[in-house]
């Protein structure tokens, strides 16, 4: 059977990668998520779109469970502490909040190289890249899915 690579399948489910900038604010970044809602990450890029970081729908869990956390402790703290808490979080930026232990594949990759990358990073997406790391698309779980269920057709 033929080898497919990422190339072939990376636009089934999302045509255009979503992104924000280092310093779009983290109500940007869960905008993406609202209005993107197959999305499981938003890529950080710099001005010349360059990958520089990834912010899972994780990551952006975990900053709210902080947040909501931290709502109680405005009512029974008299320091306010949650509250301190809460602001800081909601003026982060992408670049605050993002990993930058990132992971990516580029279009003639193999999809087996691609599974290993997605199952190593516990990942639902993961960003292509071309040879100078510049964000060309993503790789969705889904779309390895309807690979996996046309292969299953034939």
């Amino acid at each position: 059977m033929k080898e497919t690579h990422v190339s072939e399948i990376r636009k089934y489910v999302t045509a255009v990668p979503v992104f924000v900038y280092e310093d779009d604010s983290i109500h940007t970044v869960i905008n993406k998520f609202i209005t993107n809602p197959v999305t499981r990450a938003v890529y950080v890029v710099n001005k010349n779109r360059m990958l520089q970081g990834i912010i899972t729908i994780q990551d952006i869990l975990k900053r709210i469970s902080v947040d909501f956390y931290s709502t109680s402790f405005i009512y029974s703290e008299p320091s306010f502490t949650g509250y301190n808490i809460m602001s800081s979080i909601k003026d982060s930026s992408a670049g605050d909040i993002m990993n930058t232990d990132t992971y990516s594949v580029k279009d003639d990759d193999s999809i087996e190289h691609a599974f290993s990358i997605i199952f190593q990073n516990h990942a639902g997406e993961i960003p292509v890249v071309d040879k100078q790391d510049k964000l060309i698309g993503d790789l969705n779980v889904i779309e390895l899915l309807v690979l996996w269920e046309k292969r299953g057709k034939k």
